[in-house]
């Protein structure tokens, strides 16, 4: 037995008020590893740079990347080799525009040879190791210094200012905690953590059954603001709509999501329940891509965090889409740079938002390439969820892509889903992708989540080389 599962199951054999101590013990371990000097030193500076001029941005951008470079190639053996075999000169990377002449790094490059990307400036005592979840693919391996985990962070709490929120103000969290035994079968389903001022709610005890209690909780008004996974969020505010509770006094000021790719249907319920602002962010574990929503729907990217360029698919002269390709500016420990992320998104070459800040926006963030429906045609379609909304009484849907013609589309209805809205979907669909796939609809009470509590909404069944072989037109 590991010591991570040792210590699980002993967590779970802890009468609950002993579970509190350990999770509030845990959450001052974690409070002071996230926000201490190298978080207070990064956030300073995210205050300094906020409103900068669209020229300034630039400039700074690109100091921080011709810093990165330096570092990656006179500390990181992967890029030293890759300089000198590629012949190119790392002076002579002086900005953005200069990137496309790196070669892109795979994340079969990453699975297949971790170590060659790590810093040897570092001790492994000084590293904060990570594994990714691999729900579509091999988990990867990766460590991030102490600086780069501080920026994580204070992009973070960047994104809750811009809603009025600090640091220390109590929330409820919505992430994949382990933290109620799964053989638990009575609340709370959730537990409080102290030294973070939050409390965190189990993903993995949501059901028809069970989201009375949850709303319960959440109808305290002590919560300033909501933080996690949309898709579970959406659970627990579609059931407050069901049963006709509203929050009053108890609503959050706003609502902020990560982790999955936030869907139309999670973000109208969840908006339409709270009264509040949903404000994503894009990250990854691979602390090389960050972008946050602000107040008026737009994602900023981050530019003292990253450089986001998009491998196209489909391009105009306002915009451009496709593979979102990632170059990490602060982890300086293991440095990601032209990395092919396999997320899918939108970038604008022109538009500014409205609410002054001048950094490059992303627009449309639809998932990852391999959850992607592929067509009879060899299209692949991303991003399908907004064609509910033409079928009314839909609260929830995952589409399966079981062979290359055929879907079955799982269904959470409201009880107004009928022939009709039946036929409008049918029309969607093959407005799309087409009259040669067939769909088959299961209506289901609750749609299972993933086993790290994340949901998605597409799942393929294809096997990988069927889908790598097919186009992105």
């Amino acid at each position: 037995m590991s010591y991570a599962t040792a210590t699980q199951a002993l967590y779970d054999a802890m009468p609950i008020p002993l579970q509190e101590v350990f999770v509030s013990a845990a959450g001052w371990i974690s409070f002071r590893k996230r926000f201490g000097q190298a978080f207070q030193t990064a956030f300073t500076e995210l205050q300094r740079t906020d409103l900068h001029s669209a020229d300034q941005v630039r400039e700074d951008q690109d100091r921080r990347l011709r810093e990165a470079i330096r570092s990656a190639t006179t500390t990181v053996p992967h890029y030293r080799d890759l300089f000198r075999r590629e012949g190119i000169d790392p002076a002579s990377i002086q900005g953005v525009e200069d990137l496309p002449r790196i070669p892109m790094l795979s994340k079969g490059e990453v699975q297949d040879n971790p170590e060659s990307l790590r810093s040897l400036s570092y001790s492994n005592r000084k590293l904060i190791s990570v594994q990714t979840s691999g729900t579509t693919g091999t988990p990867l391996q990766l460590v991030h210094d102490p600086e780069a985990f501080g920026w994580e962070y204070a992009v973070n709490l960047r994104q809750r200012g811009w809603f009025g929120i600090g640091l220390g103000e109590r929330f409820a969290a919505f992430g994949g905690q382990l933290i109620v035994p799964l053989d638990q079968k009575e609340p709370p389903y959730w537990r409080h953590d102290r030294p973070g001022n939050r409390t965190l709610f189990s993903l993995y005890h949501m059901s028809p059954d069970t989201l009375r209690d949850y709303a319960l909780e959440l109808h305290r008004p002590v919560y300033r603001f909501w933080q996690g996974y949309p898709s579970s969020i959406g659970l627990v505010c579609q059931h407050l709509e069901d049963v006709g509770v509203e929050l009053g006094n108890a609503e959050p000021e706003a609502v902020f999501t990560s982790s999955e790719t936030l869907l139309d249907f999670h973000r109208e319920t969840i908006e339409r329940v709270t009264s509040a602002t949903v404000a994503d962010r894009y990250g990854n574990a691979e602390f090389c891509v960050s972008a946050l929503q602000c107040a008026k729907g737009q994602y900023h990217i981050d530019t003292e965090f990253c450089v986001i360029e998009i491998d196209p698919h489909e391009e105009t002269e306002e915009w451009v889409r496709g593979e979102v390709i990632a170059t990490g500016l602060t982890n300086r420990a293991m440095p990601f740079i032209r990395y092919r992320t396999g997320d899918v998104a939108t970038l604008h070459k022109k538009k500014q938002c409205t609410c002054g800040r001048n950094r490059p926006l992303l627009e449309q963030i639809d998932g990852r390439i391999e959850d992607y429906i592929v067509t009879p045609d060899g299209r692949r379609i991303g991003r399908l969820d907004h064609i509910f909304k033409e079928a009314s009484g839909i609260r929830e849907a995952q589409i399966v892509q079981n062979t290359v013609n055929h879907l079955t589309v799982r269904l959470v209805p409201n009880g107004k889903f009928d022939a009709k809205s039946q036929s409008k979907l049918d029309g969607a669909f093959q407005s799309r992708l087409g009259k040669a796939m067939q769909i088959d609809y299961e209506e289901n009470e609750f749609i299972d989540r993933e086993p790290n509590g994340k949901f998605r909404a597409v799942v393929s069944e294809l096997d990988a080389p069927n889908r790598s072989n097919q186009g992105s037109n």
